[in-house]
């Protein structure tokens, strides 16, 4: 459920696959109700509440989900909307969303495509605090990170300090953090080294065609088909229903029932 969503996410918002799944791996486990202690960050891709109410606001209508954009300027819905960073397939949108806006901020600061562990930093520390970030590494690598990012050092010493309290320096620091997202990323098959995952100017979908398309259940789902025309996949039911023959079982058999009932939910869901 969780690889898939975060599949269906990537597709949604033209995002590598490999490096949103990396990203939720080191961010909370793969666990979308995750915590963090000392902090408000939630959910699969911990987001913290000003963040996610930020992309939410901003990336919302275009994601299918102009109903929760509305709703996060009320302050009688905020515990609602920032609830959903629990949900697996909308916290994997709004994760795709801003890998889109950090990218865009950090292209012009570094003069090419972040890399996978630039892009990393840029959803740790926010992309204008990668940006002063890798400035600041750039003219003093060595120069301890947390002189810099105090309350960033303060919420995480494990990446600000060494296990002896020892200050990392930036480079240290930026070394810690590209470590463990490759080495998530590596799990997936990715070569070794700095990787530039894989991205697309804006999202397949624009807002009038998410319209056209179901709203957020247009946005999850649609897959390119093998000529790269873009046509959506059908709807699993009915994949199962041709596939297996639902119609066909022995209406007394206790496989026949299973299967129907196993039918009934997945289209209930609008699958």
């Amino acid at each position: 459920m969780i690889r898939g969503a975060i599949a269906q996410a990537a597709r949604a918002t033209d995002v590598d696959f490999r490096f949103l799944l990396a990203q939720a791996k080191v961010e909370s486990g793969l666990d979308p109700t995750a915590r963090a202690r000392g902090s408000s960050a939630t959910g699969l891709f911990q987001f913290i509440e000003s963040t996610w109410l930020d992309v939410m606001r901003r990336h919302g209508p275009a994601l299918g989900l102009t109903q929760q954009a509305s709703a996060s300027r009320d302050p009688a819905m905020r515990s609602q909307i920032l609830a959903l960073r629990n949900d697996p397939h909308i916290a994997s949108l709004m994760a795709g969303a801003l890998a889109q806006d950090n990218r865009a901020a950090l292209t012009p600061v570094l003069g090419r495509e972040a890399d996978a562990g630039e892009l990393y930093l840029a959803h740790f520390l926010g992309a204008e605090g990668a940006a002063r970030f890798l400035t600041a590494m750039e003219h003093s690598p060595q120069r301890p990170a947390a002189e810099l990012f105090g309350t960033a050092a303060a919420a995480n010493r494990s990446i600000f300090y060494e296990q002896g309290g020892k200050a990392r320096s930036m480079s240290g620091v930026m070394a810690v953090l590209r470590g463990r997202i490759e080495v998530a990323m590596a799990g997936e098959g990715t070569p070794e080294g700095p990787t530039t995952p894989s991205f697309t100017e804006g999202f397949r979908l624009a807002a009038p065609e998410f319209a056209r398309s179901g709203g957020l259940q247009g946005a999850i789902f649609p897959v390119a088909d093998s000529a790269g025309n873009g046509a959506a996949r059908p709807p699993i039911t009915a994949v199962l229903r041709d596939s297996f023959a639902l119609g066909g079982f022995d209406k007394a058999s206790g496989a026949g029932e299973h299967a129907r009932r196993a039918y009934a939910r997945l289209k209930a869901f609008g699958l």
